[in-house]
């Protein structure tokens, strides 16, 4: 059991090593950036603009971000997700249309308490208790995309604009997608269990051929496992796999399966709405991902079925047999209980959307501030929304230019900053970055001609 426990962890947590790209992958987080777009009425419109945008967040609720990408050698805090989504965007915008080439790298997962209880008392050679069940849990979505996204803004009224972007990946690599799972018993065999199971055994006589005592010594033995996943790289050693046996020569390994990693293709669609309600309250919604889907070819897939009771009691029932004298199969226990599935095939890969809305009351005061500067201040609101995390905010404004909120999801500040030509964003809930459990930071540039 302690060995499937430990493929649980799909190869030290399921591919935590790809935070560690999120960096490189760069992108346009789930705090999404406005690109410089502000709230208020711009005087003039120019006709062309060139941009780019730099957006990374990143978010772990069990240790910091930086611990989940490596060692989780930190103290265990509780939670159930750890996510990433990054984006770099560089284009041109004409009027209301713009186009860009986009990379974008995006890291989902969620798991059960336990299992970062699990793995962080691996990963740190801390003892388990044993005396209760476990679920372990780890469902992962992972994806690299590179392509081209055409983007249009309507001003349907003077105060009420949509936005629509398309975005077409003619790249896409870095493919997992599905779940591991561990139900019960860490050890399930202990000694004690052996210990009283050859007592019984040793009982077994030409008088005595009664092996129902056993029946009642494995009734509360559990242990259930699930692996169902398609990926770039395999995480439980698919290549070596051979059907095992009970008694006889070994089985070949297995053959036929391609196990390079597979590319594909995809497209995404955001939408977005700015709204101007009254001169003092201003709206802004973006929903990501609204509708996504990224196709692979022949990707290597797996899944794995095993429930350990049942195995035992049919194990038991086959023994029973083989003392009463009657002719046994023992390799058909394998058959019938392990149910093992290597193969390829094409897939259509989704990613959960995204939401994030934006709040902003201009409170019609200003303040002077060290008679340099005569802010208008305002009162900022937000909520923004994944699958697994929510992340509900609230700050203050100064003109268009300053932001500082606080963000009650992540436990986190942040500082936003920009002017006609510059943007910046920067929020984490610690100024050490390696005991942040989120991060976020963008940057942007925007030149009108």
């Amino acid at each position: 059991m302690r060995f499937f426990c430990l493929l649980l962890t799909f190869a030290v947590f399921g591919a935590t090593a790809s935070f560690q790209a999120a960096g490189a992958s760069a992108g346009n987080d789930s705090k999404e950036t406005e690109k410089a777009k502000p709230l208020t009425v711009v005087e003039k419109k120019q006709d062309w603009k060139v941009f780019t945008s730099l957006d990374l967040f990143a978010y772990s609720a069990p240790v910091s971000v930086d611990k989940f990408a490596n060692d989780f050698d930190a103290p265990l805090e509780s939670g159930d997700t750890a996510f990433t989504h990054d984006q770099i965007e560089v284009g041109v915008q004409w009027n209301e249309w713009r186009v860009s080439y986009v990379q974008r790298f995006d890291y989902v997962t969620s798991f059960t308490e336990d299992t970062a209880l699990y793995h962080h008392s691996v990963k740190n050679d801390l003892a388990l208790p044993t005396n209760r069940e476990y679920d372990l849990l780890l469902d992962v979505e992972r994806l690299n995309a590179k392509g081209i996204k055409l983007g249009y803004n309507w001003e349907f009224r003077q105060d009420l604009s949509f936005d629509i972007a398309f975005a077409y990946y003619n790249e896409v690599t870095d493919l997992q997608s599905g779940k591991a799972a561990v139900n019960g018993d860490l050890e399930p065999l202990t000694d004690e269990l052996r210990a009283e199971a050859e007592l019984i055994l040793d009982g077994i006589s030409a008088d005595n051929r009664d092996l129902s005592a056993l029946l009642a010594l494995i009734e509360d033995v559990n242990a259930r496992v699930v692996i169902d996943y398609y990926y770039d790289e395999p995480k439980f050693n698919e290549p070596d796999y051979a059907v095992p046996v009970i008694t006889g020569p070994a089985n070949p390994v297995i053959s036929g399966v391609d196990f390079s990693s597979p590319s594909g293709t995809g497209y995404s669609l955001d939408l977005g709405m700015n709204w101007q309600v009254t001169d003092q309250l201003n709206l802004d919604l973006k929903l990501f991902d609204v509708v996504n889907n990224f196709s692979w070819k022949n990707a290597p897939y797996s899944v794995t079925t095993f429930n350990l009771n049942p195995a035992l009691v049919d194990a038991i029932g086959v023994s029973q047999d083989f003392i009463d004298g009657l002719i046994v199969t023992p390799n058909d226990l394998v058959g019938r209980h392990v149910d093992v599935t290597i193969l390829n095939r094409d897939y259509d890969q989704e990613l959960p959307w995204r939401a994030n809305l934006r709040a902003n009351y201009s409170l019609d005061k200003e303040i002077n501030i060290l008679n340099f500067w005569t802010p208008n201040i305002s009162v900022l609101g937000g909520y923004y929304y994944t699958k697994t995390q929510h992340f509900p905010s609230l700050g203050i404004g100064f003109d268009d230019t300053l932001q500082l909120a606080y963000d009650f999801g992540g436990e986190a500040f942040s500082i936003n900053y920009r002017n006609r030509y510059f943007f910046a964003r920067l929020m984490t809930d610690s100024l050490a970055f390696e005991d942040a459990h989120t991060i976020g930071l963008a940057l942007g540039v925007n030149f009108g001609f």
